[in-house]
């Protein structure tokens, strides 16, 4: 059976930013136009801000391209920063717009101008360019959340501020023709009030990510909650979360029963990260320590020995009683900053008296916590 090709997420933003770039395009020549022939210094200056914004759409294409990368050599967690430092240059871009519209209305206010009075076409450009970037700023804020996307958001946003631009500059052109041409100042000092705040939204979310800030407590509770739950998990501890352009990375500690197989804490590992995924699809990167004790203050004590060393100093004190040959496999346990030793011997030699004498043998080793003897056939 035929199934259509799944648009990817770079397709979708390319497609939403080209269709924002042509609307940019074609509003920002009507309105320069309309607004030389209907003496409407409001439009004429909009539609200039509609042609700057061809600048920032071409930034999104190269930087969507940029971040959507596959993960490489120098970059092995991916290029979704890039994407993170993209929201911050518009943010900054649209803080720059929101200064220079108010210091322009402003200065304008504290003179004493007397403005030409615009026509009836220019309200009617100024309508379209309203709906028109309304439209834009809703398909782009769609695809930024199917994606999740912190750029695409950025630029919804600045289609918005653009709308809010053109209300603006109706309130202006009406005001003018009704003979308060004040209006279109105030107007617009609003307006740059507005996209101030949006851009210092953008850009402060952004750094805050660039910091590696954790996620809100309620997630952080909600994650918590969803391990413990799980079976075979004992506690969870060292929760650490950060976001990493529009992606959620997870590091956490738990802790296992102490006597689990090294196959079985990595199958809980396993298990810990795509139980997590599927419940929080924001999830993309999931590093699981499986602890067989509390560590939380992570003091591990580097003076106990590895296993060669064990081996050798066991079977060296053994030697006379012991022979090499006769230990079929010795399992460790590091806990309580000592080392647990399983001897697993040969059954037929193995007794009381045996166990005895290999205990009295290692008793003053001062890393051994106990030994433990098995016999096997």
């Amino acid at each position: 059976m035929y199934k259509p090709r799944q648009k990817t997420d770079l397709y979708q933003a390319t497609k939403v930013t080209l269709i924002g770039a042509l609307l940019d395009l074609v509003l920002g020549i009507l309105k320069i136009a309309t607004g030389l022939i209907t003496n409407s210094f409001a439009l004429v200056s909009d539609g200039v801000h509609s042609l700057s914004d061809l600048f920032t759409d071409g930034f999104v294409l190269v930087i969507s391209r940029i971040s959507q990368a596959e993960p490489d050599r120098d970059h092995p967690y991916g290029h979704r920063r890039f994407e993170t430092l993209g929201t911050i240059a518009l943010g900054i871009v649209l803080f720059s717009v929101a200064c220079i519209i108010a210091y322009d209305s402003i200065r304008r206010l504290s003179q004493d101008e007397v403005l030409p009075v615009p026509g009836w076409t220019g309200l009617l450009i100024a309508a379209l360019s309203i709906i028109s970037k309304e439209w834009i700023y809703r398909y782009t804020k769609k695809v930024a959340d199917m994606t999740n996307s912190s750029m695409l958001l950025a630029n919804a946003w600045h289609s918005r501020t653009d709308s809010f631009s053109s209300i603006a500059v109706f309130i202006g052109i009406f005001g003018a023709i009704l003979g308060y041409p004040v209006m279109d100042l105030l107007a617009a000092v609003f307006v740059a009030l507005m996209i101030g705040k949006i851009a210092w939204g953008l850009v402060s979310s952004s750094l805050r990510e660039l910091v590696d800030t954790a996620l809100p407590e309620e997630q952080l509770q909600a994650i918590t909650s969803h391990v413990n739950k799980l079976e075979g998990i004992e506690d969870i501890h060292d929760l650490r979360t950060r976001l990493h352009g529009g992606q959620t990375f997870v590091d956490l500690h738990v802790q296992v029963d102490s006597r689990i197989s090294v196959s079985e804490g990595h199958y809980l590992a396993d298990h810990i990260s795509g139980s997590l995924k599927k419940a929080f699809p924001e999830i993309s990167d999931i590093v699981v320590h499986i602890d067989p004790e509390l560590d939380t203050d992570h003091s591990h004590n580097s003076a106990l020995p590895m296993r060669a060393d064990v081996e050798k100093t066991l079977l060296s004190r053994w030697q006379h009683v012991l022979q090499k040959d006769q230990v079929q496999r010795l399992e460790l346990h590091y806990l309580d900053e000592k080392i647990e030793v399983e001897i697993y011997i040969n059954i037929s030699i193995l007794n009381k008296e045996l166990i005895n004498k290999l205990n009295s043998l290692s008793e003053d080793i001062v890393w051994l916590e106990k030994l433990t003897f098995y016999g096997i056939v």
